[in-house]
Formats: structure tokens, C-alpha cells, sequence
């Protein structure tokens, strides 16, 4: 006695295909808008550094030291420091939207909530001119720290033109890529402790030398 299997209809095995079609497509779509999203945090990094250079170069400019052109990169390029590791900061309260359930009354309410400031700059703000006034590193450390800064993540250097009178700042940054799906998207780049690739990016900064106009 032979056993035949009973034909698949022909409808559960188009919805079937047209699942795995879908995900593909999510898939695919997912990937794009990662990959997308990524390369434009790496745009805005890349800008800070140029921004963290101009600062540096600023500094070495009008005759600050070293360690003052350091502390200035630093505190320009904390949009690309990653988490703050000390002080151990805990902002107070709760926020307006944690009671919040709906989504639409959520959406509602971020729209007619004041933009402000953040806790987390706020309290930023008051320890960065205390960092800026710490006369070394080990003081540094016990005032502001972030994570990047403590890995060695950020390098500098500095060149002078051939008649002394300008001097142009680089920042360079191991820049990690923290989207998901990167390992799919780029590979080939170094990965940290973390797990994530990392990229090497700088941003440079040319100004300058004018303290010997008021320095002696």
C-alpha cells in the first residue's frame, strides 16, 4: 500500500514565500538605514575633531602650554567621548514621559515639553571649568573623565610653517562604530574590547602665532 503526501496548497506556499521575500526586504532595508545612520554620526565626529583641533590650535596660538591645548581638545571633543566614567553621574528626578504609557500622549507631550538643557550638560557645565583649571592629569582625572579619554582613544600633534608663524593642529580619534549590523557593512575594521570595529578619523586646525605680540 503506497502513501502519498498530500499536496501543498498553492496559497500557504505563495504566503510562505511572501514571508521570506519580506524579510529580506527588512533585512536589506535594516542594513541600509543602519549603514546610513552610522555614516552620519562618523560625519558629525569628524566635524567635533576639526572643531577639538581649532580649539587646541587656539590655544597653542596665543601661547597656552601643552597640557592647556590638551585640556581645551578634550573638553571640545566630549561629543565623542563616549560615557562619562567619573564623576559617577545619576541625574535627579524623574522624567515627564517616564508615567507615560500611550504612544500618542508620549509623542504629545515631547512636543510641548521645553527643549532645555540636559542634566547630564548641565552638570557638565559646572565641572568643565574646574577641569580646565586642573594643574595635571592626576588632578584631571578626579574632576572630569569619559571613557574614550581613559582608553587612549585620541592622539594630537602639531606642526609649525617654516617661518614659525603659523602652527596647525591635528586631532585624530579611533572612532568606534556602534550602530548595529557594522560588522556586516565594514568588516575590515579594528575591533576594540568591546566588540566594536573602529575607524581612524582626524580633524586638523591651522592658526596663528601671535603671543609674541603680548608675551614676552
Amino acid at each position: 500500500m503506497q502513501c502519498h503526501a498530500l499536496p501543498v496548497p498553492v496559497e500557504n506556499r505563495r504566503s510562505g514565500q511572501a514571508l521570506v521575500e519580506s524579510l529580506i526586504v527588512i533585512f536589506i532595508l535594516s542594513l541600509f538605514l543602519f549603514g546610513l545612520l552610522q555614516v552620519a554620526i562618523a560625519y558629525n565626529g569628524r566635524l567635533i575633531l576639526h572643531h577639538a583641533a581649532a580649539r587646541a590650535a587656539r590655544s597653542r596660538a596665543v601661547g597656552f602650554n601643552e597640557w592647556m591645548a590638551l585640556k581645551a581638545q578634550r573638553v571640545a571633543s566630549i561629543p565623542n567621548s563616549g560615557e562619562m566614567i567619573f564623576p559617577d553621574f545619576a541625574p535627579t528626578g524623574t522624567s515627564p514621559l517616564s508615567n507615560v504609557t500611550h504612544p500618542g500622549e508620549t509623542i504629545n507631550l515631547a512636543f510641548r515639553l521645553d527643549a532645555g538643557i540636559s542634566p547630564r550638560a548641565a552638570f557638565e557645565r559646572v565641572r568643565i571649568p574646574a577641569y580646565l583649571d586642573s594643574d595635571n592629569h592626576a588632578r584631571a582625572e578626579y574632576v572630569l573623565n569619559y571613557e574614550e579619554w581613559e582608553r587612549g582613544a585620541f592622539s594630537h600633534s602639531e606642526r609649525s610653517s617654516a617661518l614659525g608663524r603659523a602652527l596647525t593642529y591635528e586631532v585624530a580619534q579611533e572612532f568606534p562604530l556602534k550602530m548595529p549590523m557594522m560588522e556586516l557593512i565594514y568588516p575590515f575594521g579594528r575591533r576594540d574590547e568591546q566588540g566594536f570595529r573602529r575607524i581612524s578619523m582626524a580633524g586638523e586646525a591651522t592658526a596663528g602665532r601671535h603671543s609674541d605680540l603680548y608675551l614676552e
